[in-house]
């Protein structure tokens, strides 16, 4: 009986150890755990502008109201008049000499759309910038010409409609400064270059220089560098100083 009483608690003692190992190790993994929470955090929070799409998409319609009601008529969008040569074939018919043309205006723009999926958020070490793009439609343009050709000369107007203008929108943040600034500018035509002209007079002449409009870069480049001498710092400045720039937030 006592050999009996002896070979039991022999055989209890490794269950007491492996027991109290147990509870040791996972009190040892719960403080490591409770440790490791109440440690501060080494994750640095991010620093951005709070509500910056809904700004900036806030100062585009702005935008997009006072161009339609102030800019889109009248010389608010001049085009300057320019000379530019031609040399063009097709189809057994060549011309070749001097277009210039004048009195040039905007007569419609079909829609001003902002572009949400050009929005960014730049932020560097002076300043944060916030920037979209703006997007014209279906853009009309009117301009009178008087064609110097070696076998033709004579006037006529041309009606250009551009499928779509870029124009980059960006409001900039300076930290050491009280307000922030603007830039509103044309970047470039659509990239498809769809482009429609229609002439008058309607003869093979005209046809040809409208042709030239729409196949010949050089051709049009004076027109689309007035596009690009376009002022709208002032319209912009009253819209940004009409609308507060968001908190620019330190830890988020």
């Amino acid at each position: 009986m006592h050999n009996r009483s002896v070979g039991l608690e022999s055989k209890r003692k490794p269950i007491k150890m492996f027991i109290k190992s147990v509870v040791f190790y996972s009190t040892l993994s719960s403080l490591l755990l409770l440790s490791f929470i109440l440690q501060p955090s080494s994750v640095q929070g991010a620093v951005g502008v709070i509500g910056a799409r809904a700004y900036l998409e806030r100062v585009a319609r702005r935008v997009v109201e006072l161009l339609e009601t102030r800019y889109i008529t009248g010389t608010s969008l001049p085009i300057a008049d320019y000379t530019a040569p031609i040399n063009i074939s097709a189809s057994g018919l060549n011309i070749a000499g001097t277009v210039s043309f004048h009195s040039a205006f905007i007569s419609k723009i079909g829609a001003i759309e902002f572009d949400s999926q050009r929005f960014k958020e730049i932020l560097l070490n002076t300043e944060v910038s916030i920037q979209g793009s703006l997007k014209w439609h279906e853009i009309g343009v009117v301009l009178d010409f008087d064609a110097d050709l070696e076998d033709y000369k004579g006037t006529g107007t041309l009606f250009v409609t551009y499928n779509q203008f870029d124009f980059p929108l960006e409001v900039t943040k300076y930290f050491n400064a009280t307000a922030p600034t603007g830039s509103l500018k044309f970047m470039s035509i659509d990239n498809s270059n769809r482009i429609v002209t229609v002439g008058h007079p309607n003869n093979q002449h005209v046809q040809m220089i409208s042709r030239a409009i729409m196949t010949s870069f050089d051709f049009r480049d004076m027109m689309i560098l007035s596009f690009r001498n376009w002022n709208f710092q002032n319209l912009l400045a009253a819209v940004i100083n009409d609308i507060p720039f968001p908190e620019v937030c330190y830890n988020c």
